[in-house]
């Protein structure tokens, strides 16, 4: 039986940048209808069914309860506790080992890096559902549903229908390793607070997997400057200032919220050419948006940009793909 996996992630599109922003809160009733219109388009393609996670949250008992009559559900025993990064690598392991040959995922890029994080052997189908979504698909979350099934009903090639994504390996001195999906940033603060960063002062430097001029983020910095897409073999460096001298760009940091970045030098990066970092008076490091690694005063941090995530799969890809389909 075809059999996707589906993660939702509860906590999505509810950061900081929400309340500074005039971004609207991801509330739960809203996912709740994204998962209905996803079992809505893979009903489109008889015999599949859905795994979920019985998550502390409800999202796996309401689709169980609710949505049975679309498509038949099967649940994972799940968390006792609010679900957290740690909670969606580990659900997507257990998703796949217990047969799903998808995972669609809600959720913004956080979610997406968690994901990646697993290092999973199946495809990925990332819907948008955060305040960043860069990694995500933004269309229709119906077509997405009806796309992510006949994928797994016709067999075809992840290559054929997307792309392997590229990955940001974070290493540090003492060994630690990170790994990032869309951007880091090098940011002043010597602590992690509040995680998200939407001050353009707090930015020293971006690496950039990513660059797109339409979607928000601090990828969005180098959309207007150096854009660069998914399927593209090279990244995209970029030094900031406080101020002028460096030249001014405006980069739109969350929904309602744009603001003008100061740019000294941008310089492309090849796929597996290690690049190094450092601050003198120590500072942190924010993957994909948020803040997650504290750097010690003068430590070198070393990352590389290499095509070795997850495949990722595109829905208009796979609903235009010419294989014969009866």
């Amino acid at each position: 039986m075809p059999t996707i996996g589906l993660i939702v992630n509860p906590m999505a599109g509810r950061d900081i940048r929400r309340l500074v922003a005039a971004a609207s809160l991801q509330s739960a009733p809203e996912k709740m209808l994204a998962v209905r219109r996803i079992f809505a388009g893979m009903a489109g393609i008889p015999g599949t069914e859905v795994l979920m996670i019985d998550d502390y949250e409800g999202f796996g008992r309401y689709a169980f309860h609710e949505l049975a009559s679309i498509l038949p559900v099967r649940l994972i025993d799940g968390e006792r506790e609010p679900s957290n990064g740690h909670s969606t690598i580990d659900w997507a392991w257990r998703l796949q080992q217990q047969g799903a040959h998808l995972i669609v995922s809600v959720g913004g890029d956080g979610t997406q890096r968690n994901i990646a994080q697993a290092r999973l052997n199946i495809p990925i189908l990332p819907i948008a559902g955060g305040t960043n979504n860069v990694a995500c698909w933004t269309g229709d979350q119906t077509a997405a549903g009806y796309a992510a099934a006949l994928y797994v009903a016709r067999g075809d090639d992840p290559l054929d229908v997307g792309c392997q994504a590229k990955l940001i390996h974070v290493k540090q001195q003492n060994g630690h390793e990170e790994l990032a999906l869309i951007d880091v940033a090098l940011v002043h603060q010597t602590y992690t607070g509040a995680l998200a960063v939407w001050h353009a002062d707090d930015v020293e430097r971006l690496l950039l997997t990513i660059a797109d001029p339409v979607r928000p983020g601090l990828s969005n910095v180098g959309g207007f400057i150096h854009p660069i897409g998914s399927g593209d073999d090279r990244a995209v460096e970029i030094a900031l200032d406080d101020g002028p001298p460096g030249e001014k760009t405006w980069a739109v940091l969350a929904p309602g919220l744009i603001t003008p970045f100061y740019v000294k030098q941008t310089k492309a990066v090849s796929l597996g050419q290690p690049i190094t970092w450092q601050r003198a008076e120590g500072g942190s490091l924010a993957l994909d948006g948020e803040r997650t690694v504290v750097l010690r005063p003068g430590e070198v941090v070393t990352l590389q940009v290499i095509r070795d995530g997850p495949y990722v799969l595109d829905p208009a890809k796979i609903l235009n793909y010419s294989a014969h389909w009866d």
